[in-house]
């Protein structure tokens, strides 16, 4: 997602507000109009469009934080609906982080207890707009389900552990890779393997569904079924039965290489819990 810069906001002063304030308008995003993180937001939109000098309050950064997220949270629902194309797109984010992802560079651009509204436009993508979510929806569940073939294909190979292959679709900076590569590790320290014959180890993607699409994450949840009978090559024996249907959640992050997992989160396994009380 491109964002303009000040200067371009600035000379579009009039067509910004107005799909600001229709977007104000609109019940299904703000029910109480004078609640206070619309007047949180309202300020930040004067002040990013040169027209207002007030501040808010700076001594309670905690309430301004908990704004921001009601704010955001609200519009990425909000933007995610279905409904009518809508001109310009505004997200809210600490100054910090927009100059770490590089959505600002400029020094100059304003801010409101230390938040800056960015504003993005819409309106020369309209013609392409729907084909693209769906294109990038496809992308996203084509990421996360050769996720999934990369783990069980890394389970099935041990003892070697092929780091190159996870990085095609895992993030290294992310825990998802981290707490793969500890699992693999831990499998290769013991002697466990998957590839022995006859092995029954097997996995299968129920369901996938995209639940967001933001400009640096985006957040998929699938429904999986996981058999994984790890085979003990010191003790010649099956060791660690895991057999499981889930729900799992995806967190996919934007990179110069195209979406990778950063994180999966999966509940605990039910068939399998280490040291569980026995009556």
């Amino acid at each position: 997602m491109e964002f303009l810069p000040v200067e371009q906001i600035q000379a579009r002063v009039a067509e910004i507000r107005t799909a600001f304030m229709a977007l104000m308008e609109d019940d299904t995003l703000a029910v109480r109009k004078d609640a206070r993180q619309w007047q949180f937001l309202r300020l930040c939109l004067e002040r990013t469009l040169g027209g207002a000098s007030a501040q808010w309050p700076a001594d309670r950064p905690q309430q301004v934080a908990q704004l921001k997220f009601e704010i955001e949270s609200k519009l990425r629902r909000f933007y995610l609906r279905h409904g009518k194309p809508v001109d310009f797109v505004f997200s809210l984010i600490h100054r910090r982080d927009a100059q770490r992802d590089r959505l600002i560079v400029d020094h100059r651009y304003p801010e409101t207890a230390g938040y800056c509204l960015l504003v993005r436009d819409r309106r020369d993508e309209r013609q392409t707009a729907h084909g693209t979510l769906d294109e990038t929806r496809a992308y996203l569940e084509k990421v996360v389900a050769s996720c999934i073939d990369v783990e069980l294909s890394a389970y099935q190979a041990l003892p070697q552990i092929d780091d190159a292959a996870l990085l095609q679709w895992f993030w290294r900076e992310g825990g998802a890779y981290r707490d793969l590569i500890h699992t693999l590790a831990q499998l290769k320290r013991r002697g466990w393997i998957l590839s022995n014959p006859y092995n029954p180890s097997t996995k299968r993607l129920i369901a996938v569904e995209v639940k967001e699409i933001r400009d640096q994450e985006a957040v998929v949840r699938t429904t999986e079924y996981w058999y994984l009978r790890g085979w003990s090559t010191v003790e010649q024996k099956y060791h660690y039965p895991y057999r499981e249907t889930n729900r799992q959640t995806y967190v996919l992050v934007n990179t110069s290489a195209g979406r990778l997992v950063k994180e999966n989160m999966r509940p605990a396994p039910r068939s399998s819990t280490p040291h569980r009380q026995r009556k």
